[in-house]
């Protein structure tokens, strides 16, 4: 594969993903993220998207409510098994045009082999 295909997603935290201090909930994190994971992938399935095979999550930092957050997605390898989509949650630090990671994801979507079944009848 010699092309990258990237996808930049703004995220913002809300209260209603957030827990009673303020504190994004991982696992609202997680779902998100997983569904930004399949914007790369889509154009190579032509019915829906398997389910995850595998995947890496590791949170580095806390994201807060009203944090604006950038989710990327990039296809990082193709083989025979499936595709593998990097993920990265930035949020920009205060008063610089540095990024602070929050987490980062790997995720494999693994390639199914769909037999169609053609019916044929004389006419």
């Amino acid at each position: 594969m010699k092309t990258n295909i990237n996808t930049n997603v703004p995220f913002l935290v809300t209260k209603e993903i957030s827990n009673i201090n303020g504190f994004l909930l991982p696992e609202a994190l997680f779902n998100k993220i997983s569904i930004v994971a399949t914007y790369p992938i889509k154009e190579f399935y032509l019915q829906d998207i398997p389910e995850i095979g595998n995947f890496k999550f590791k949170m580095y930092k806390n994201a807060f409510v009203n944090d604006e957050l950038t989710i990327q997605a990039q296809l990082v390898k193709h083989d025979k098994a499936g595709y593998w989509v990097n993920v990265t949650v930035t949020k920009t630090k205060n008063n610089s045009n540095n990024q602070e990671r929050i987490c980062s994801a790997l995720f494999d979507f693994p390639l199914e082999a769909n037999h169609y079944r053609t019916n044929r009848t004389a006419c």
